[in-house]
């Protein structure tokens, strides 16, 4: 009897123990990045992206409940600026969410170049890039924390041989009812479609913030615990 009611005081005492430890703080992202994702309105999405966005959330959700990397992949025409945006900031908010087991990736039909419109915003909005070489081509070491190791932006295409070959959540962010070439894009798994408006290093400021703006919203809620 004394031994059981030494063994229960023991298990008690552990459960209080455990029950009482501090809850670990989110991990932080730099200063400017905090404040630009407070920035971003709530927004209403749109129709043709609901039903998508509401997979893509319940994928990311179900990351937390097993042991595999859950792998998105993002394929566009070129892989130059919606698909490495859409990269970078899911990339971002999952660290920042501790959605650890979440990767993500981006592909094009051609491979280009990273925008440097695109490079050029996500400076000014707090991300810290470095230029680089991959491959031969340009390519950009972007961090969005120093706790965090560095996402390397460069375009690819779909076959290349860095991007995971199993357990993908495909998303093609191009319009493929008005983009010829977007509707020739094969995934091994059937994608999900969050058509984006095409930019281009070209168009001003305001429309690329737009699209920014819009991107970081659907990850937020893609995101959002």
């Amino acid at each position: 009897m004394k031994k059981s009611v030494i063994a229960l005081s023991a298990v008690v005492a552990f459960i209080t123990l455990i029950s009482f430890r501090p809850v670990s703080a989110p991990p932080k992202l730099y200063p400017e990045l905090e404040t630009y994702f407070k920035s971003v309105t709530k927004m209403d999405f749109s129709t043709e992206h609901v039903q998508a966005l509401e997979n893509l959330k319940s994928n990311i959700s179900f990351s937390t409940m097993d042991y595999s990397d859950y792998n998105v992949v993002f394929y566009c025409s070129e892989n130059s600026y919606r698909s490495q945006a859409s990269q970078i900031l899911l990339q971002t908010l999952c660290y920042s969410r501790k959605f650890k087991k979440v990767k993500s990736f981006s592909a094009g039909l051609s491979s280009t170049e990273v925008s440097p419109g695109l490079i050029t915003y996500l400076t000014k909005i707090g991300y810290r890039i470095t230029k680089t070489e991959k491959n031969g081509k340009s390519a950009y070491e972007v961090r969005f924390s120093d706790d965090a190791s560095p996402v390397i932006l460069y375009s690819k295409t779909t076959d290349d041989p860095s991007l995971p070959k199993k357990d993908i959540t495909a998303v093609i962010v191009c319009d493929i009812k008005t983009e010829p070439d977007c509707a020739n894009i094969k995934t091994e798994f059937t994608p999900f479609h969050l058509a984006y408006t095409k930019v281009s290093d070209t168009d001003g400021e305001e429309k690329v913030e737009a699209l920014v703006k819009e991107m970081a919203a659907e990850m937020l809620y893609v995101t959002k615990k």
